[in-house]
C-alpha cells in the first residue's frame, strides 16, 4: 500500500505542478494584456493633457522617440502625503480668494510673421493691475493643458495666457492638416528647427501684444502690469521659456543664437531642457541670470540621457542667485501639470505632487513678480519639505 501510496502523491504533485505552471501562464498572459491596454491609455490621457515627453538623439545620431509611460516601477509606489490641512507649511494650495474668468480662443495677428497666434486667458474679475503669467504648452500640445496651474495662479492674482505654438496637433488640424497623429506632430517638431525659433517668436509676439489686448477684452482694460512679465513652460515649453531667459541655441548654420527678452522677470520650467535637444549645448544656459525655478521629479526619464540630472542642468548651469530646483520623489513627466492618471491606486500621489507644484511655483511668482516678503522666505525655508514631509526637496544657488 506504501508503493500506491507513493505513486499516487507523485502523480497529485505532478498534476499540482501542471496546474501551477497554467496559472503561471495565464497570470504573464494577462500582465502583458494589461500592460499593453495602461500604454494605450497613457497616450490618450497624454494627448488630452496637452503635453507629451520627446526624444533625444541616441548614439547613431537618430532621434529616439520617447513618451513617458506607466511602469513597473510606477504601478506600486509609496502613498505620498497630500498638501492639506494637516501640513500647515504648505503655500497657497486651496483656490485663490479672485472670481476668475476665460477667454478661450482669442486669435492675434503678427504683421511681422504674417501668421496667427491663437491665445487662452485666464484674469481675475475684480478692478485691479495685475503680473503676466505666459504658459509655453510641450511638443504637440496646445492651450487647454496646464489648467490646473495656470487658473489656480489666476485666481491669487495673475493674467495667464496660453498661446497655441506651430507644432500643436490642433493648430496642424485647423490648418486643414487632418491626419496628423499626435506622435508624429512631436517627432516633427522636435527635429525642425524652425520651431525651435518660431516658438519663442510667439512669446515676445504676445508681449508685444499685451496693450492691444487691453482695447480687444473689455475684462483686462487697466488690469495689466506690462512691469511684471513670468514665462513658464512645461517639456519643450520649458525650451521655450529658457530661451526667452537668455539660453544659447545653435541652429543651423546660426549658432549661438539669442532669444532673450527683457520684458520677462521671472522664468518657471516644469521638466527643464538640458543640452543635446532643441539646439541647446552644454554652454547655452551660462547667460541665465534671471530668477528662474526649475521642477523635475525622480521619474522624470525621457530616455537614456534625459533623466533628473539632466533636468537639473539649467539650473546647475545658470548664473548663480535666485535659482531654485524642485526634485519630487515620485513624480514623472506629465506629473507637474495634471492629476490625472492611468492608475486609481496613484490618484492621490498625482494630486500631491501637483499640489507641491502650485505651492511652490506659485510662490516663486509672488516672490519675484510680487516682492511677496512671505513668498521669499517660504523659498528661502525648508517650509516646502516639511509640508511634503520630505517627498518634495527645494534646492536654491
Amino acid at each position: 500500500m506504501s508503493i500506491f501510496k507513493a505513486l499516487k502523491k507523485n502523480l497529485d504533485s505532478s498534476q499540482g505542478d501542471l496546474l501551477r505552471g497554467r496559472r503561471r501562464k495565464t497570470l504573464i498572459v494577462n500582465i502583458l494584456i494589461i500592460s499593453v491596454l495602461s500604454i494605450v491609455a497613457a497616450l490618450v490621457i497624454t494627448w488630452q493633457s496637452g503635453g507629451t515627453g520627446f526624444s533625444l538623439p541616441n548614439s547613431a545620431g537618430q532621434a529616439v522617440a520617447t513618451t513617458p509611460l506607466p511602469s513597473v516601477k510606477q504601478s506600486s509606489p509609496p502613498a505620498l502625503p497630500s498638501l492639506s490641512a494637516d501640513a500647515p507649511d504648505g503655500y497657497k494650495l486651496e483656490t485663490g480668494p479672485l472670481a476668475v474668468t476665460e477667454v478661450a480662443g482669442l486669435v492675434l495677428h503678427d504683421e511681422k510673421r504674417n501668421k496667427d497666434v491663437r491665445v487662452r486667458i485666464f484674469y481675475p474679475v475684480i478692478a485691479g493691475k495685475y503680473p503676466v503669467v505666459i504658459f509655453s504648452h510641450g511638443a504637440g500640445g496646445s492651450d487647454i493643458c496646464c489648467e490646473s496651474l495656470t487658473r489656480h495662479w489666476a485666481t491669487y492674482g495673475y493674467i495667464t495666457l496660453q498661446p497655441i505654438h506651430d507644432d500643436s496637433v490642433v493648430q496642424r488640424r485647423n490648418r486643414g492638416d487632418e491626419n496628423t497623429p499626435f506622435p508624429q506632430a512631436v517627432r516633427e517638431a522636435l527635429k525642425n528647427p524652425a520651431l525651435w525659433e518660431s516658438r519663442p517668436r510667439d512669446i515676445s509676439f504676445l508681449l508685444d501684444s499685451l496693450a492691444g489686448l487691453q482695447k480687444r477684452v473689455a475684462g483686462l482694460n487697466g488690469k495689466i502690469d506690462t512691469s511684471r512679465i513670468g514665462v513658464a513652460g512645461h517639456s519643450m515649453g520649458s525650451y521655450t521659456a529658457e530661451a526667452i531667459s537668455g539660453a544659447l541655441v545653435d541652429l543651423p548654420s546660426r549658432p549661438g543664437q539669442n532669444f532673450s527678452d527683457p520684458r520677462a522677470k521671472a522664468i518657471l520650467c516644469l521638466s527643464p531642457s538640458g543640452p543635446g535637444q532643441f539646439g541647446l549645448t552644454a554652454h547655452s544656459f551660462s547667460n541665465i541670470s534671471l530668477p528662474f525655478m526649475g521642477i523635475t521629479g525622480s521619474l522624470d526619464n525621457l530616455g537614456p540621457l534625459a533623466n533628473a540630472a539632466w533636468h537639473k542642468i539649467p539650473f546647475e548651469r545658470s548664473q548663480p542667485g535666485d535659482k531654485y530646483e524642485v526634485f519630487i520623489q515620485g513624480a514623472s513627466h506629465m506629473s507637474f501639470i495634471t492629476a490625472e492618471t492611468v492608475n486609481s491606486a496613484r490618484s492621490s500621489q498625482a494630486a500631491a505632487i501637483l499640489g507641491y507644484t502650485n505651492s511652490a511655483s506659485l510662490a516663486f511668482w509672488d516672490a519675484y513678480l510680487k516682492d511677496d516678503f512671505a513668498a521669499k522666505n517660504f523659498l528661502q525655508s525648508d517650509a516646502l519639505e516639511r509640508s511634503s514631509h520630505g517627498a518634495a526637496k527645494l534646492s536654491r544657488r
